[in-house]
C-alpha cells in the first residue's frame, strides 16, 4: 500500500505541491488536518497566549473588532473548502481527521463556543473524502483510526508555568482530557486488526517540541498527547501519521512504531509512504 499523508494546508494548497504529488503513485491520500486556519489568525493566537499564562482571556472579537472577525471567518471557511475540494480532485479513497484550526464539531465540552459552522456536512458531499475524525474506516484490511481536532496538550497540565490559569480552567482541562481519551481507547478496544493512528496533534516523545523563538511564549515545551503516546505503546500501529507541528518533516520511533510528521503543506511538503508486506515503512519526503 502506498499513502500520500499531508496537512497544515492553513488555506493553501500550493501549485508546485499538486504538480509533485501528479508525479507521484499511491492508493490512498490521508490528510492530517487544518486545511484552514489562515495566518491572519497567528498574532491573536500568540497575543492570546501571552495573556493566558498570566489569567487574562482576549476573544478575537475584542482583539479584531466585530466586522474585521466576520470577515476573516468567511475568509478561513472558504479557504478550508477550497482545500478540501483540491484533495477530492486527486480522485482517490481519502481518510481525514480535523486539525485544532478547523471548522468542525468538538464533542468534548459543551461549554466551549464557536461561532464557526462545522465542515462534516461539506466533506459528505466530496466523492472521495470521508472524515474519520474521532473514529475509524477500513482501506486493504487496516483500520485508519482517527483522532484529531482541538486538544489540550500536555503543557497546559503544567500547574507551575500555568498557576494563574485558574483552578476552573484547569478542572475543565482535565475532564475534556478525561473524555477524550476514553472516547479514544473505546475505539481502539472495538477495532480488530491491524491499525494506522491517524492525529493531528504528535503523541508526546516524538515531534512534540516547539521551535519557535520569534513570538511563542510555549517554545521549548511539548504539544504532546500523552495518552497517544499510552495508545502507541499498547497497541503497536503499524504506523502513527501526525502534524501541527510546522517544524517538523520526518519519520521517528516510537515504542517500536513508526511516527511520521508529512510536513507543512502549505510550504509544498507531504509524504509518500510504502508499506510492505514484510512491515517495512519506507518514506518519500516531498519538499
Amino acid at each position: 500500500m502506498k499513502i500520500l499523508a499531508l496537512g497544515d494546508f492553513h488555506g493553501t494548497f500550493p501549485e508546485k505541491l499538486k504538480g509533485k504529488i501528479a508525479k507521484e503513485k499511491f492508493d490512498v491520500v490521508i490528510g492530517v488536518g487544518d486545511y484552514t486556519g489562515i495566518s491572519e489568525w497567528r498574532p491573536y493566537i500568540m497575543k492570546q497566549l501571552r495573556l493566558a499564562l498570566k489569567g487574562i482571556q482576549l476573544t478575537p472579537k475584542e482583539y479584531f473588532g466585530k466586522e474585521r472577525f466576520r470577515d476573516l471567518l468567511k475568509k478561513d471557511y472558504a479557504a478550508g473548502k477550497k482545500v478540501l475540494n483540491e484533495m477530492n480532485k486527486l480522485k482517490k479513497p481519502t481518510f481525514i481527521v480535523f486539525g485544532n484550526g478547523d471548522w468542525y464539531k468538538y464533542p468534548f465540552d459543551k461549554k466551549i463556543e464557536s461561532e464557526r459552522k462545522s465542515y462534516e456536512q461539506f466533506v459528505k458531499k466530496l466523492k472521495h473524502l470521508k472524515n474519520i475524525n474521532y473514529n475509524k474506516a477500513k482501506f486493504q484490511k487496516i483500520n485508519f483510526v482517527g483522532f484529531g481536532g482541538y486538544m489540550d496538550i500536555d503543557a497546559y497540565f503544567d500547574r507551575k508555568k500555568w498557576k494563574e490559569d485558574g483552578i476552573e480552567r484547569h478542572e475543565a482541562r482535565v475532564n475534556r482530557r478525561t473524555k477524550s481519551r476514553k472516547h479514544f481507547f473505546n475505539i481502539l478496544k472495538k477495532t480488530k486488526g491491524e491499525k494506522i493512528f491517524v492525529f493531528h496533534y504528535p503523541p508526546k516523545g516524538a515531534f512534540d517540541i516547539i521551535r519557535d523563538k520569534k513570538d511563542n511564549p510555549m517554545n521549548g515545551k511539548s504539544t504532546g498527547i500523552s495518552f497517544f503516546t499510552e495508545a502507541i505503546k499498547r497497541y503497536k500501529p503499524r504506523l502513527v501519521l501526525c502534524g501541527h507541528m510546522h517544524e517538523y518533516q520526518g519519520l521517528k520511533y516510537l515504542h517500536g512504531s513508526p511516527i511520521i510528521n508529512p510536513g507543512d503543506a502549505e510550504e509544498g511538503k507531504a509524504a509518500i509512504i510504502t508499506l510492505e508486506e514484510n512491515k517495512e515503512v519506507k518514506v518519500k519526503f516531498i519538499k
